[in-house]
């Protein structure tokens, strides 16, 4: 049977959603809905299309923002819980890739950004979504698990991502 394929949702993603963030102003100057885009991508988790992946760096990293501990959702913990929600470890693995990318000069990561490229990698999903600027620049430039470069965009712009993934049967290791 075929795995589903995996996305990886940096934490301003996830904000993006509990906020429900509806009309964003870019940088160009157009506003954006943000809250939509995670819909889509969480619709076809939830119809078992895909699964989402993040780190659990990203259960921390939601708090910091005030909105999301005053959010409607009352257990925010078990909402990281479901099924299709699948958490990686921050362990000192993580932590060297993310020293290694921050040493390299690749661009100038933060150290929160870099645990989420790291985690990205480590999961060999070979998409990550995110709203965060300074990542999305970073599309393509980035080596994934498997020697190719990590797709970055916002949520629902690099889907879809079916048929590519038919009938792999690829093992992934954690």
């Amino acid at each position: 049977m075929a795995k589903l394929p995996w996305v990886y949702w940096d934490a301003c993603t996830w904000i993006a959603y509990i906020n429900q963030e509806k009309s964003v102003l870019g940088k160009d100057g157009t506003l954006e809905n943000r809250f939509a885009k995670c819909l889509e991508v969480l619709d076809q988790a939830n119809n078992k299309s895909l699964e989402i992946v993040t780190s659990a760096f990203t259960l921390a990293e939601v708090c910091k923002n005030p909105n999301v501990r005053e959010s409607p959702l009352d257990n925010l913990p078990a909402f990281f819980e479901k099924s299709y929600i699948l958490v990686v470890p921050v362990d000192m693995s993580i932590g060297r890739r993310a020293q290694t990318m921050q040493a390299s000069g690749l661009v100038s990561l933060k150290p929160p950004d870099s645990i989420h490229l790291a985690s990205a990698i480590r999961a060999k999903v070979t998409e990550l979504h995110t709203f965060d600027r300074g990542i999305l620049q970073l599309d393509g430039l980035v080596p994934g698990a498997d020697g190719k470069p990590l797709k970055i965009c916002k949520p629902s712009e690099g889907l879809p991502l079916g048929p590519l993934f038919e009938g792999d049967e690829d093992e992934r290791e954690d």
